[in-house]
């Protein structure tokens, strides 16, 4: 994608959001609520304040609470320099925490709401852990800020299901290390989706015992991701892994050149898989069947993006003619080239299910009036780009399946939109990286790349949207380097995820993510 097709797409959300940017209320207040990262939904204010006993015990009432109690009470003594301590127990004195499950009657439907009652002791409650998890989070930001709490009842919930963060791991190796700390600032800010993009032009970075030969040398084990994985859910993220086919294959198809997609005149893709070649099929089969049980998540992402891209080049389906050979011998005579992509979605998705997990692309791939197949219903797509780019070929992006669209044809979407959730590290899409100030005053995940805005009824098709970081040049930024230049887009992206009320200003909400700081190691 050019600069250019960024920048326009930066002026065209601005506009958008000007004519229709339609944020809800904040729930009713008396008196200034506390402040947290995301802002609170509801706060009631009365009675008695709670302090932080100088020997406080954080009691957990079941043991599958045993670990956020384990934790939340180390990083309270982390923050507060309090003798903090966990225990098994319902039944505080004041000073201490207790943390259990129940109802919150004043939430909509979700396992992730929660409550805290504020008193002489502090009672968090969510409806399930993971609402338990959150109240901790918020807990922890409040008391951070000043170990005395005014009495009151706070009651919040996400407004969207999904609040991710990507990390293209594929294009620039990232160590464990960074990837565990960025797992805790998720937990922190309420995000619940960690999207890891395994594979890409420099590496595939999982360890393959039926192909050792695609393994990068920088690369994650076995163990390294089920401990992964473990580590995540304890703070309530789910790792979906991607690993991209048919395109993005490089770090792949370098150990096997005889499958890189060959065009009529001879020109060689040392990104895209021959998906005419039915040992392509068996090479992609041996992954999907290899790692799919590694992850314990609900979700695989199979990539299905950018099949055709040549660097800064675009090719047709019409360069490579055993594409329409293969879809007219495999589906029908009437089949187009295109249905030998959108049936390799199909063949795909058929094998993740059988892993008793639920398929996801990415959109651009899926044009309007295009092929005589359909692709699943219930294949979940993330909607990254924008139709109509000038600068680019037709149909590449110019027929993209609108949201409504893909709505209507019964998926569900995320909003993946370049501009604005996009970090790029590199390149010369990095030009286009949307200011967390642009994002936070005019964007919210109803609002798509092609600047339409879902209806609110169209909204309860969109999972939720997150910050997606492309490592296009892997030498310009350390991983450290990402880490930190990420750290506001990641607060905007938990605030806006969440869903209003917002903190105030952009100043203000810069000044309370100071304040809110970053996790305990």
């Amino acid at each position: 994608m050019s600069i250019r097709a960024v920048a326009a797409g930066v002026v065209a959300l601005v506009a958008a959001a000007a004519v229709s940017f339609g944020g809800q209320p904040a729930a009713h207040a008396e008196g200034p609520p506390p402040r947290t990262l995301p802002s609170l939904k509801a706060w009631h204010p009365g009675g008695t304040g709670f302090t932080l006993g100088a020997h406080a015990r954080v009691l957990y009432e079941r043991d599958a609470l045993r670990d956020t109690a384990t934790d939340f009470a180390s990083a309270l003594h982390a923050f507060t320099g309090n003798d903090v301590v966990a225990q098994a127990g319902s039944s505080g004195s004041p000073g201490d925490i207790v943390l259990g499950t129940g109802p919150v009657t004043e939430a909509p439907e979700t396992t992730e709401a929660y409550r805290i009652s504020i008193g002489e002791t502090l009672d968090l409650r969510g409806v399930d852990t993971a609402g338990t998890y959150y109240a901790t989070s918020s807990a922890l930001q409040l008391l951070r800020q000043r170990i005395s709490i005014p009495g009151g009842t706070v009651t919040d919930w996400p407004q969207y299901r999904e609040r991710s963060l990507m990390l293209d791991v594929g294009r620039e190796f990232m160590p464990i290390d960074m990837l565990r700390a960025q797992i805790r600032r998720m937990g922190y800010l309420k995000l619940n989706l960690l999207h890891l993009h395994f594979s890409d032009t420099f590496g595939f970075r999982l360890d393959s015992d039926k192909h050792p030969e695609i393994t990068a040398a920088q690369h994650y084990s076995k163990q390294e991701i089920r401990d992964l994985v473990e580590y995540a859910a304890r703070h309530q993220v789910e790792i979906m892994p991607e690993v991209d086919f048919p395109g993005h294959m490089n770090g792949i198809l370098a150990a096997h050149p005889d499958l890189k997609l060959r065009s009529a005149n001879g020109r060689v893709s040392d990104a895209a898989i021959d998906i005419a070649n039915p040992r392509a099929y068996d090479l992609m089969r041996d992954i999907l069947d290899e790692f799919l049980p590694l992850f314990s998540g609900r979700y695989w992402h199979l990539g299905a993006d950018e099949f055709l891209l040549d660097g800064a080049r675009v090719a047709s389906f019409d360069e490579y003619p055993q594409i329409g050979e293969y879809a007219r011998a495999t589906y029908s005579s009437q089949a187009q080239p295109v249905d030998a992509f959108l049936g390799l979605i199909n063949w795909g998705a058929a094998i993740v299910r059988t892993h008793g997990k639920r398929p996801r692309i990415w959109n651009d791939g899926l044009h309007t009036g295009a092929g005589t197949l359909t692709v699943g219903s219930d294949i979940v797509v993330d909607y990254w780009s924008r139709a109509g780019i000038p600068q680019l070929p037709l149909p590449y992006f110019g027929t993209a399946r609108s949201p409504a669209d893909l709505i209507a044809a019964g998926h569900e979407l995320r909003n993946a939109s370049f501009t604005p959730t996009y970090y790029v590290a590199g390149g010369p899409t990095s030009a286009g990286n949307v200011p967390p100030p642009i994002a936070y005053q005019v964007w919210d995940p109803t609002l798509f790349v092609d600047g339409t805005r879902l209806t609110p009824e169209q909204n309860t098709h969109n999972l939720g949207s997150g910050l997606f970081v492309w490592c296009d040049d892997p030498t310009v930024q350390t991983p450290d380097r990402i880490a930190a230049s990420i750290t506001m887009p990641l607060r905007v992206t938990a605030q806006q995820t969440w869903g209003p009320p917002q903190a105030g200003s952009y100043p203000e909400f810069a000044a309370l993510s100071d304040a809110v700081g970053e996790p305990a190691a």
